[in-house]
């Protein structure tokens, strides 16, 4: 008798779980979300190149210390006098520590100027060291 009651109860027990399971599921309505963009902004000048330190002289100098962005470039030139010359310019940062060889250049003799320019990708407090045989001069350049 017990064992009876027991496969009605199971079976009670199973059929209530069965019929719950076999219910249609809920389905829940949802409304797709629409998120506003925002246009970029854009600039309100066009921006170029812009010399925010210039240099020259005649053989080796150490400019003072200056910020540059992650991009700006040096553009450079030198004459080299009736023998030709040499223009290197070494990047450096403020401790000191190497950087970048940024030119390294011959100067046509004569009185026409060898020019040139280099682009540098690295921001922060740095300082130029210029080995130059010859005149020669530098602008630094950034986006502005």
């Amino acid at each position: 008798m017990k064992r009876l009651l027991c496969i009605i109860l199971f079976l009670a027990l199973a059929g209530i779980a069965c019929g719950e399971a076999a219910q249609a599921p809920t389905q829940i309505a949802t409304t797709p979300t629409v998120q506003a963009t925002q246009a970029p902004a854009t600039p309100t000048h066009a921006l170029k190149w812009t010399i925010v330190q210039k240099f020259s002289g005649n053989g080796s100098k150490k400019t003072a210390i200056f910020t540059v962005p992650d991009d700006w470039k040096i553009l450079w030139s030198c004459v080299g006098g009736d023998f030709g010359g040499y223009l290197g310019v070494t990047v450096y940062d403020s401790n000191a520590a190497y950087v970048d060889g940024a030119v390294n250049s011959t100067c046509k003799a004569g009185s026409a100027a060898t020019t040139g320019e280099t682009e540098e990708h690295q921001s922060g407090s740095i300082y130029l060291d210029v080995n130059g045989i010859g005149d020669w001069s530098l602008q630094v350049q950034v986006m502005k």
